[in-house]
């Protein structure tokens, strides 16, 4: 038995709401606008920046539609403005997919790019713009004990020497050298030079800071590489002090505990 009377106006009302053609018993076109605004809701709720745009890009299509078989007339205004968010979010969302691919990265760079392990493949792009790959034809200084290097590096390859105080060790191949320089502003606590047929990055600091000041997500994801980078070389020390303790304070080299961190500094 149907409903009659006031439960039948009801009834009626509340699937002309949800965009059910209560004759035909059919979705009618105004249920798009429904399906698109759960889209929006749904997609802004989210906090992940793929599925956000791609809830969006999903809810503007049924927007257009909307507007286009809905009324009687299609509302060519609306249609355009969405047409424009939506080519609007394809662009950042194809940014973020780049941002996030290997894809146009040199083939000398890829090696670099597995060393800097925590960077996206956009940001380290980014990173790469901004400095200079060498490579030295002979033995190379980059930072003097007591001076301020303007330049911040990191080895891709070779064996870097440093000496501090008079005493000669090496430093282990990709770690950034400079970077306490960098990050405090202070002068380098050790010569470090690069043998020949070693290879680097080189970024002038100044323009870095620029960069890091124009584009917070690169500082905090180089931030994060770098504190990485410390915390390697400190567990590094302290394995090497806890084979050799023998060497703390006799004479036998550089303490090792202190050894691959004030190297880079």
């Amino acid at each position: 038995m149907g409903y009659q009377g006031p439960e039948r106006e009801a009834a009626m009302t509340i699937l002309e709401l949800l965009g059910v053609d209560p004759e035909a018993g059919l979705l009618s076109t105004g249920t798009l606008v429904h399906i698109a605004m759960l889209g929006y809701v749904a997609g802004f709720i989210l906090k992940n920046q793929i599925g956000l745009r791609s809830l969006v890009l999903f809810a503007t299509c049924f927007y257009i539609a909307y507007y286009y078989y809905h009324p009687e007339t299609p509302l060519w205004g609306a249609i355009f403005a969405s047409l424009m968010i939506l080519l609007a979010n394809l662009i950042g969302l194809s940014r973020i997919l780049y941002g996030r691919m290997k894809l146009a990265m040199p083939a000398d760079q890829v090696a670099i790019y597995d060393a800097m392990a925590g960077l996206q493949p956009g940001e380290f792009r980014k990173l790469m713009s901004l400095g200079e790959v060498r490579t030295t034809e002979r033995e190379t200084r980059l930072t003097t004990e007591g001076e301020t290097p303007d330049h911040l590096y990191f080895i891709a390859d070779g064996a870097p020497v440093a000496e501090k105080g008079g005493r000669r060790f090496d430093v282990p191949p990709r770690h950034f050298i400079g970077e306490i320089s960098f990050v405090l502003g202070t002068a380098a606590t050790a010569t470090v030079r690069l043998p020949a047929g070693g290879r680097y990055v080189m970024w002038d600091k100044d323009k870095l800071r620029r960069a890091f000041a124009r584009s917070p997500e690169l500082e905090r994801g180089f931030e994060a590489l770098l504190s990485r980078d410390m915390a390697s070389k400190v567990s590094t020390s302290v394995q090497i002090e806890r084979l050799h303790p023998e060497w703390r304070g006799r004479g036998l080299g550089p303490e090792p505990a202190l050894a691959p961190v004030v190297a880079t500094a």
